[in-house]
């Protein structure tokens, strides 16, 4: 991490939310054509994908982005070593890394940021982040402050946090860096743990700068309210999953606090931001290209160039608004609902007969080694089916042992021992649609 890069990028920026709407327009699209010869020139699978759509070197000047084949995670995992521009990555290195450097600040080669998520698709996907694409991020990231200065503050991080996901990992990312000089006080909370665990540490912490999923935000401001904890932040920033009106009444009936929503994606780690100023949602045009359709959008990451994603589909319903005001804060397009699949929470009971959760980005960001696909099937109040589709080539003994290892540390980490589940090997998990989306979690009972 490079903190004079950091600020040269933040200047850049900066400079850009004066810009005209059509002058972001045409940086997005000098930015999306630089892109695109790299990607040709430098990734063997896309020359291939789209001379196979009868698209040329000479066409790549004016074909329009709509017109380019898609991409998903399917294709880009099976195309995965000849989709990445550096020829020394490899699935098996990735795979290797994840399961032996668990941490999130831990780089692949000592170079990259490793993210891996399934997602709602079920399925493993590996996205890749080089340092001067780190760095980017991290000065993009700071347009979620309304105020950011020199004052070191307070910060806790609430959500998945013993891996390589990609909120915990751009929480960590300062740490054994100059920027950790910005951290005066830190807390990680593992929303896997039991939460009453970390009353006390909570209330020394006193954090001014509150992180995390809405879900377990709204759970440790209801832990407020029950006198359990005594915090105030100053801005709280929701991400991870969607933050619906009724939670961000309650956060902020609860504590008189700046409340920030975070749109992002592992394929894409700052995409939007809604402040408390704005009305609507913006997108960052100087960073994404995004093209809506149906069935959700296609993304194009426009600062990734070690693993480039060009019209890349994604599930999430973004709903535009069209008509632009003079009173528009940044000239970037404004969304004004995102409609996204929101997986059921696991509610349990444990030994004791009382209500526990397990928060569904446990199951979306589980990585295990050999395993393609899976599925959560809650069958009761202390059981529920674990549906694996097990990579060819993997021994399926060794990959059923390392997913009720995995399980059982789960319920372990959450007090749910007398939980039971069953893990059943299928050939696949249909889903539904053009995508082949299906419920990553399911529930069978009343």
């Amino acid at each position: 991490m490079s903190i004079p890069r950091i600020l040269y990028y933040k200047y850049k920026l900066d400079k850009n939310l004066n810009k005209s709407r059509s002058e972001i327009l045409k940086l997005r699209e000098n930015k999306f054509r630089k892109l695109l010869y790299y990607a040709y020139n430098n990734s063997p699978f896309y020359r291939d994908f789209y001379s196979a759509h009868g698209i040329k070197e000479k066409d790549l000047p004016e074909i329009k982005h709509s017109d380019l084949p898609a991409l998903d995670k399917n294709i880009m995992m099976e195309n995965y070593e000849r989709l990445v521009t550096d020829k020394n990555i490899s699935c098996d290195k990735i795979a290797s890394f994840l399961e032996n450097y668990p941490s999130p600040v831990s780089k692949l080669n000592n170079k990259y940021h490793v993210i891996h998520s399934s997602g709602s698709s079920g399925r493993i996907g590996y996205f890749l982040y080089n340092s001067k694409e780190w760095d980017f991020i991290k000065a993009l990231s700071l347009r979620l402050f309304t105020n950011f200065g020199l004052k070191r503050k307070r910060y806790a991080f609430i959500g998945a946090a013993d891996g390589h996901y990609a909120g915990v990992s751009l929480f960590l990312s300062p740490i054994n860096s100059l920027e950790e000089y910005f951290y005066k006080k830190y807390l990680i909370i593992n929303i896997n743990h039991p939460l009453e665990d970390y009353c006390q540490r909570l209330n020394e912490c006193r954090p001014h700068n509150l992180t995390g999923y809405p879900f377990g935000i709204r759970v440790l401001a209801e832990m407020q309210r029950a006198g359990k904890i005594d915090i105030s932040p100053e801005v709280v920033i929701c991400g991870g999953e969607p933050l619906t009106a009724e939670t961000r009444k309650f956060i902020k009936k609860t504590w008189n606090t700046s409340l920030v929503n975070h749109y992002a994606a592992s394929e894409s780690l700052v995409i939007g931001v809604k402040k408390e100023e704005f009305n609507h949602l913006y997108i960052f045009d100087d960073a994404n290209y995004i093209e809506t359709a149906e069935e959700g959008y296609y993304l194009t990451n426009l600062y990734n160039y070690t693993q480039p994603l060009i019209r890349y589909r994604m599930s999430d319903l973004l709903v535009s608004v069209n008509e632009r005001k003079n009173e528009d804060r940044w000239p970037f397009n404004r969304v004004k609902e995102i409609i996204g699949r929101q997986e059921d929470i696991l509610w349990f009971k444990n030994q004791a007969g009382k209500k526990e959760f397990i928060h569904p980005i446990i199951f979306v960001e589980l990585y295990i080694r050999g395993l393609n696909k899976y599925q959560v099937i809650q069958t009761g109040e202390t059981s529920f089916v674990f549906k694996a589709v097990i990579k060819k080539g993997r021994k399926n003994e060794d990959v059923m042992v390392k997913i009720k290892e995995e399980l059982t540390k789960i319920l372990q980490s959450k007090n749910l021992q007398n939980v039971n589940f069953r893990i059943k090997k299928v050939k696949n998990i249909d889903g539904t649609g053009t995508t082949g989306k299906f419920k990553l979690i399911k529930k069978e009972f009343k």
